[in-house]
C-alpha cells in the first residue's frame, strides 16, 4: 500500500512503532524524563495512555513525525530534484560516449 493511500491513522500506527522501538533503547527513557523534567513513570505513563493518541492527532492533522537527522522537503522541490539529477546522468552518460571530436 502506498503512503498516500494510507489513512492517518494508519500512518499514526506506523510512527507509534517506531517510537516505541526508540524509547525501548536502554536508558532512553530515563534520558526523556531527565530532559523534561519529569520522572521516568510519568514518562512510562504518557507512552502506554497518551501517545499514541497524540500521534493520531498529529496525522489526523496533516503533521509527520520524522527523526531529527531527516531533511524533509515538498513534493515540488523533490520532483525538481529528480529531474535534476536523471538529467544530470544523463549527460554525464552521454559524455562518457563522446569520443571528444
Amino acid at each position: 500500500m502506498s503512503q498516500l493511500s494510507e489513512t492517518p491513522q494508519e500512518r499514526a500506527r506506523k510512527a507509534f512503532a517506531r517510537v516505541l522501538q526508540v524509547m525501548g533503547e536502554p536508558g532512553r527513557q530515563i534520558a526523556l524524563a531527565a530532559t523534561l523534567g519529569t520522572s521516568e513513570s510519568t514518562i512510562s505513563r504518557l507512552k502506554t495512555e497518551r501517545l499514541e493518541d497524540c500521534l493520531t492527532l498529529l496525522y489526523a492533522l496533516g503533521f509527520k513525525v520524522v527523526e531529527s537527522t531527516r531533511i524533509c522537503v515538498t513534493p515540488t522541490a523533490l520532483e525538481f530534484m529528480r529531474q535534476v539529477t536523471s538529467r544530470a546522468l544523463a549527460n554525464e552518460c552521454a559524455d562518457l560516449w563522446d569520443d571528444g571530436e
